[in-house]
């Protein structure tokens, strides 16, 4: 079974409010499906600098893994193979390994590791 699921959060081109809601409610169906591991897709920004979405999400992945509603999480840019967070993501998730996306820092993504 795949615990490993992505969302591409700005398909529809989202407000920060609308994105961080529709993000609340995709955890939500992840923990009742069973998903370890979301890769977001949410953009780095028109001008790659950093987007207001990235920014507000990162905020509230810090919100949310202090209120206990996240486990912990990885910042595109933060993917090496250094990382301990996700080493351990992709020791619980094994599929994270084959993700050509994960091989390298990519601003445009964060992966979220979902509290059971």
């Amino acid at each position: 079974m795949n615990r490993y699921k992505t969302y591409n959060l700005k398909l529809d081109n989202p407000t920060v409010q609308q994105a961080i809601a529709m993000l609340e409610l995709e955890i939500e169906l992840c923990k009742k499906e069973g998903i370890f591991v979301l890769k977001v897709i949410h953009g780095y920004g028109s001008n790659g600098v950093g987007g207001a979405i990235k920014k507000e999400l990162h905020k509230w992945f810090i919100y949310a893994k202090n209120k206990g509603e996240i486990l912990d999480f990885v910042k595109g840019e933060n993917i090496t193979d250094n990382n301990l967070v996700l080493k351990k993501m992709k020791e619980i998730c094994p599929d994270l390994i084959g993700d050509f996306e994960l091989l390298r820092t990519n601003a445009g993504l964060s992966l979220i590791w979902i509290s059971k």
